[in-house]
């Protein structure tokens, strides 16, 4: 008796916890106190290493331009995870001493768009061979005769 009655609080308790969403931060989510801490035509490069971290990706383009990426998701049961928060902030530094910050940009997540993947493959010259194919065919190519030559 007090083993099955253990055994039910156990599996209650299992039970109670799968039910239990799961919240997962991706990124540098920048809070709006951390936000606050950089000032454009104020701060510099060290400081927003300094409070921010350093940045999640930069401009392909241009060096002096970072971005902080993140993003809290929240996955319940066996459902797909929902974007609970998400930001995007573009910080770009002067171009004269490439230290100062010059712009702080949040931008709107709403205009962020998914990258559609495309399965196309590149044609190649020539027959394709089976295994089969390819073995026969080599079958009297390399036993060349040494007398001949």
């Amino acid at each position: 008796m007090k083993n099955s009655s253990a055994n039910i609080a156990v599996l209650i308790a299992l039970s109670l916890a799968a039910c239990s969403p799961t919240v997962v931060t991706r990124g540098n989510l920048i809070s709006p106190a951390k936000f606050q801490q950089i000032q454009p035509k104020v701060s510099k490069r060290e400081d927003v290493i300094q409070f921010w971290g350093p940045p999640t990706t930069t401009s392909t383009f241009n060096a002096n331009v970072w971005y902080y990426i993140g993003e809290t998701t929240m996955q319940k049961g066996i459902f797909a995870p929902e974007v609970e928060k998400r930001r995007l902030i573009r910080v770009q530094f002067d171009g004269k001493d490439n230290d100062t910050v010059a712009e702080i940009a949040d931008l709107d997540p709403q205009q962020a768009r998914d990258i559609q993947l495309v399965s196309r493959t590149t044609p190649n010259a020539g027959k394709e061979f089976t295994a089969v194919q390819q073995f026969f065919g080599n079958l009297g190519k390399y036993n060349s005769n040494p007398e001949k030559k």
